[in-house]
Parts: C-alpha cells; structure tokens; sequence
C-alpha cells in the first residue's frame, strides 16, 4: 500500500465532502491524530479494517482510497452506509450486505438495513467484526 498516495485520497475526499480531520474521526471510529498521520503520509501499515471504516466514512471504496479501482466495487447506498456508521461495521460486511441479491425493493432507510442485517447477520459476519 503506497501511504502517500493513501493519504493524499483521504484528504482530497474529506476535503470534498466538508469534512474535519475530526468529523471524519468519529465517524470512522479512529482518532484524529490517526487521521492526521494518514493524510501526511505519515502511518505505515494502515490495516485494511481501518481503510474499509475510512471507505465507509468518505462514501467511497477501499480500492479508491488506496488508488486501486477494482470493477468489483459496489457503490454503497447511502442509508446503507449510514447504517454500517452507526454500528461500526468493517467494510467487508457492509460490502457483503450491500451485494445480497434481493427480490424487490432495496431498503431505504438505515432501520430497514438493519431489519434485512439481523435477519441474516450470521452468514455475512466476520468475527473479527465485533
């Protein structure tokens, strides 16, 4: 993972979305000093949790952030991405819950998220997640 050009992203989208080092902290779950350190190059070994909670927190992809576009990606629903914030969910789950085949209509507000992530939580969890 190029730390620079991870950081440069991170600060270029939160820059974008209006965002405080701080506002996007708590928002991802890190301190501030940890987003500080990202944006100036500055963290080495960023873990893939805390880039997914970045993602989620930038309404982006880990790929995206770490410069890596991937055809894969999904883009994250906005009350689905408001959801996995309020439970702090890794990325990999919100991304398993976002990609769940669904007959019908996709949920539309964070509550209906959840609905559809209790009811089939145990096969998208990772135990890590907790």
């Amino acid at each position: 993972m190029d730390p620079q050009g991870l950081g440069r992203r991170v600060s270029q989208r939160r820059i974008e979305l209006g965002l405080s080092q701080g506002g996007l902290a708590e928002k991802a779950g890190i301190s501030r000093n940890y987003v500080s350190l990202i944006e100036r190059s500055e963290a080495r070994n960023v873990s893939m949790k805390v880039v997914g909670r970045l993602a989620i927190a930038l309404d982006t992809t880990p790929s995206d952030l770490m410069g890596q576009p991937d055809e894969y990606d999904v883009l994250i629903p906005t009350a689905l991405r408001e959801f996995g914030l309020e439970r702090r969910l890794n990325f990999e789950t919100v991304d398993r819950l976002a990609r769940i085949p669904r007959r019908g209509q996709e949920p539309k507000s964070a509550r209906q998220w959840q609905a559809l992530y209790e009811s089939v939580r145990a096969f998208l969890e990772d135990p890590t997640d907790q």
